[in-house]
């Protein structure tokens, strides 16, 4: 039976909110189905204040059976290790544990508005060596974008930062509007509207060779945590690297994607596993002549289209989870 849901984030009026409760409502009703005593811990905005204010004094004047984390809308605030003297602790969601579920995924494969592969293919349209979208000014965001103006290499691409608060930093020519699929999601928050389920307007991809993605966290597999900002790219058959401590090779691998560090030893020797080697890179890409991105796109589409469906595939399977026993 579950005694208690400790939850301070997003509120149900918001899609991405309502497709968690749905996800995890198989497993809500299992653990509410039997006779342990169990209190369940969502991870989204969690503070220290509410931790031990909160969360903590509960624990501490129950008793309690399990205690089940959960991080599905954002990486995971709460470790198991926090809880273990109260009662035995299940994790679910973006943990690495049996429960692991890649929510974004899941969300993407259900909302995402896919556009007709065609135009994405066409090699015509590619004009910029690359494209890197910031939202939220985290702070290594803030730094690739430093190491991109020293080098003289914003103008090269389709770059953009939001700000701490609007304006933003810098913002690309497009018409999206807010999704409202998540709170705080039109431009008065840094300064550029929100966008999770769509790859915005479509002539920016197209005019664009490489994807750089910056994600929520920096150490995606020490944070065990990933965003829809990794999977568009794949859903906009793209190739990409990850700014990232090991370009994010090892959760893409390890999940069955192909990643495309080794694709351009035609022209550098540097090791784009590396994040802190995409600057230096691009200086080297946005050197070539549009003729070199354009066959580089054509040589690698066999890899993009794998990508692409394999992503289907991943996803479906994160959803099979969902379906089992959380016991």
């Amino acid at each position: 039976m579950i005694i208690k849901i400790f939850d301070n984030g997003w509120g149900s009026e918001y899609p991405a909110k309502q497709l968690e409760n749905r996800l995890l409502q198989h497993w809500m009703d299992q653990l509410d189905s039997d006779n342990r005593s169990t209190v369940v811990i969502n991870s989204v905005w969690y503070s220290s204040d509410y931790h031990e204010q909160q969360v903590i004094p509960f624990l501490e004047s129950n008793n309690v059976d399990r205690i089940v984390l959960v991080a599905m809308l954002d990486f995971a605030i709460p470790q198991p290790d926090w809880f273990t003297e109260y009662a035995p602790v299940t994790a679910v969601g973006y943990y690495n544990s049996e429960q692991f579920v890649d929510y974004w995924a899941v969300f993407l494969h259900e909302t995402f508005q896919d556009p007709n592969l065609s135009p994405l293919l066409r090699v015509d349209c590619i004009k910029h060596a690359y494209m890197c979208l910031n939202r939220k000014p985290h702070w290594h965001r803030r730094r690739l974008y430093k190491q991109l103006a020293s080098r003289q290499l914003l103008d090269s691409g389709l770059v953009s930062l939001g700000g701490d608060n609007a304006p933003a930093v810098r913002t690309i020519s497009e018409s999206v509007s807010p999704d409202n699929l998540a709170p705080n999601s039109d431009s008065q928050q840094n300064g550029i509207p929100n966008d999770i389920s769509s790859l915005g307007t479509i002539e920016n991809w197209q005019s664009c060779f490489l994807n750089v993605v910056t994600e929520t966290v920096y150490g995606v597999d020490q944070h065990y945590f990933v965003s829809e900002k990794i999977y568009k790219p794949i859903l906009g058959v793209r190739p990409f690297l990850v700014y990232d401590t090991d370009g994010g090779t090892e959760w893409l691998s390890d999940r069955g994607f192909e990643v495309y560090t080794k694709d351009f030893n035609d022209i550098t020797d540097l090791d784009l596993a590396n994040g802190e080697n995409i600057a230096e890179f691009l200086e080297t890409l946005c050197a070539q002549p549009k003729s070199y991105w354009k066959h580089k796109f054509l040589s690698l589409q066999e890899k993009l289209l794998y990508n692409r469906n394999h992503f289907g595939q991943y996803a479906t399977r994160q959803l099979e989870k969902l379906s089992h026993s959380i016991v």
